[in-house]
């Protein structure tokens, strides 16, 4: 954390000349004291910073220079480089991004930049959905804009049971989870940090009242706690097609060959329904063996689809 602090201070210096150690503390939700130490520590480093005392005094870089290349090694901007890449199609317009390779690139000697950009791009992460729901990127619009302005959002949020209630949230963070995105926010109806599927978001509003953000846990530890408690291993069989999009769920370890040609797997398995939706996604290619209740509910829900194609 305190790290890309740094790293957030400096970029914010490069761009203004001149920025308070109040404005800093706001930002970013420590104390000024911190901050002290925040700009000590960058002027260890080698960033020439200076600091203007008074009424409207504050701290800024020394005009005309520019980042040692010792600061950001290649690796280090490639890594940037690609982050920004791999997340562009997804939550970030060309522009924006063009702006922010400008800036990272202002960051060191033009000379590097063409390695650099060549470094960046062998590595492609495209997280991108084949299929999508085009009111799910408008929904991710939205939030995007009350995040950037801390505006408090208010939406219909559709139940597990097609049942829907009022929310009213302040927006802390966005997160994608296997194609899937969520926001974290803080619920002023239950009084407690929720997590939303955008997808079950409707007649989204920003309300244009501000907010004060809160400390919260990034991403979905929640989720991993609850996973943990609740996942199971299950045995089931597979045929060998079925080999490869099995190993996106366990280790090759867990796969003991069978002479009949088929595959024994002690599956992680989750009693859900996504993990009960994994399951008949494999099809007629894999079997559950035990234990007996998950088998039984899944013929019950097989039948169930049968029902439905009389």
């Amino acid at each position: 954390m305190k790290l890309q602090r740094l790293i957030a201070i400096l970029t914010a210096l490069l761009q203004k000349d001149c920025i308070s150690a109040s404005w800093f503390s706001d930002k970013f939700g420590v104390s000024v004291r911190t901050i002290y130490r925040d700009i000590e520590a960058l002027e260890s480093a080698g960033i020439p910073i200076v600091t203007q005392t008074g009424v409207n005094g504050g701290f800024s870089i020394m005009e005309g220079y520019k980042i040692d290349k010792k600061l950001f090694t290649h690796q280090d901007i490639a890594t940037l480089l690609t982050s920004l890449y791999s997340v562009s199609g997804s939550s970030i317009s060309t522009a924006q991004m063009n702006q922010t390779l400008e800036k990272i690139k202002s960051l060191i000697p033009e000379e590097y930049h063409r390695s650099i950009e060549l470094t960046s791009k062998q590595l492609y992460i495209d997280i991108s959905p084949w299929l999508s729901n085009p009111v799910i990127t408008e929904t991710l619009k939205v939030v995007q804009k009350s995040l950037a302005d801390n505006h408090v959002i208010r939406f219909d949020y559709l139940g597990r049971r097609e049942s829907s209630a009022n929310r009213t949230v302040e927006p802390h963070q966005l997160v994608l989870k296997e194609n899937n995105w969520y926001l974290k926010a803080w619920c002023r109806e239950k009084q407690e940090f929720r997590t939303f599927k955008l997808s079950r978001i409707r007649n989204l509003q920003i309300t244009g009242e501000s907010f004060e953000p809160r400390e919260f846990v990034s991403g979905m530890s929640d989720f991993k706690d609850w996973q943990s408690e609740r996942s199971i291993l299950i045995d089931i069989v597979i045929t060998e097609a079925l080999r490869e999009r099995a190993l996106d769920y366990c280790r090759e370890e867990t796969m003991t060959e069978l002479d009949s040609g088929k595959i024994a797997i002690h599956f992680p398995f989750i009693e859900s329904d996504m993990g009960y939706g994994v399951l008949l996604s494999m099809g007629a290619e894999c079997e559950v063996i035990r234990p007996v209740h998950v088998r039984e509910e899944l013929i019950r829900r097989i039948e169930q689809m049968r029902k439905t194609y009389p």
